[in-house]
């Protein structure tokens, strides 16, 4: 199954935050969240946002092993988004995409 963002959603936090402040630096709140969000960004770029079955598997394997190397809020969000990522029940990442701004973003 495919998995699609919303055209607005596509841009994980770091981009959002260049592009409401764009002076300002963005940071991730740990490097377990820097790192997840960049490989979350590199599949959605080269994919255009629609993330085939080997593209999904891949950035879910990095993910937990991100999550392992953190613990608390950053790594139920990074789960949440390995679990979204993998159940084929779900169609849309925004909600997990969304979760993994809220608590990863700088």
């Amino acid at each position: 199954m495919f998995k699609l963002f919303a055209a607005g959603a596509a841009a994980i936090t770091a981009t959002a935050v260049l592009m409401v402040a764009p002076g300002a630096p963005a940071y991730a709140k740990s490097p377990s969240c820097a790192k997840a969000i960049a490989v979350v960004n590199a599949a959605v770029n080269m994919t255009g946002g629609n993330l085939d079955k080997a593209t999904q598997d891949k950035v879910a394997q990095k993910l937990r092993t991100y999550a392992e190397l953190t613990g608390g809020e950053e790594k139920a969000a990074i789960l949440g988004y390995v679990k979204a990522l993998t159940d084929d029940s779900v169609s849309s990442l925004d909600p997990a995409t969304a979760e993994l701004n809220r608590v990863c973003g700088g």
